[in-house]
């Protein structure tokens, strides 16, 4: 092995640091591949990550990027497979749990508010008296109309 050989390897391990910016504090890049000044770094709050059950514990790494991931495809896809409706309401929700017991709510006051034939409907007698369905029947089986 020539010595030559050798000094060329080494040449070329002292550009590739001189490629990787100094970053100690694993700071995200800038677009000019350095990385961004700290107060820039805790101003948009990249130091916290916010984790979504939902998105298969995929970390979202800072407050607007959370938020924009509820429109995303992932958390979209994930809520399909869980069989709920991706909407407004479950805006935030980032527990599996939660969700569903968030969904069987809705649910259940979608039911509440539908319209209930036995008791809400209403029948008119001779008279232009309005009765519920119940009160009808047992008029007309006590033979009053």
């Amino acid at each position: 092995v020539d010595d030559d050989d050798v000094d060329d390897v080494d040449d070329n391990d002292d550009e590739d640091e001189e490629l990787v910016p100094y970053n100690p504090k694993n700071l995200p890049l800038g677009w000019d591949g350095k990385p961004i000044p700290y107060w820039l770094y805790k101003l948009h709050g990249l130091n916290l990550y916010f984790n979504c059950e939902i998105c298969g514990n995929f970390k979202y790494r800072g407050p607007k990027a959370f938020q924009r991931h509820f429109a995303e495809w992932r958390h979209a896809h994930g809520m399909r497979c869980l069989g709920i409706p991706n909407t407004a309401h479950f805006a935030n929700v980032t527990l599996i749990e939660d969700a569903r017991a968030l969904w069987e709510k809705i649910k259940a006051e979608k039911n509440k508010d539908k319209f209930q034939k036995e008791t809400e409907e209403e029948f008119e007698d001779s008279h232009g008296n309005v009765v519920s369905r119940k009160v009808y029947n047992d008029l007309k089986r006590q033979g009053l109309l």
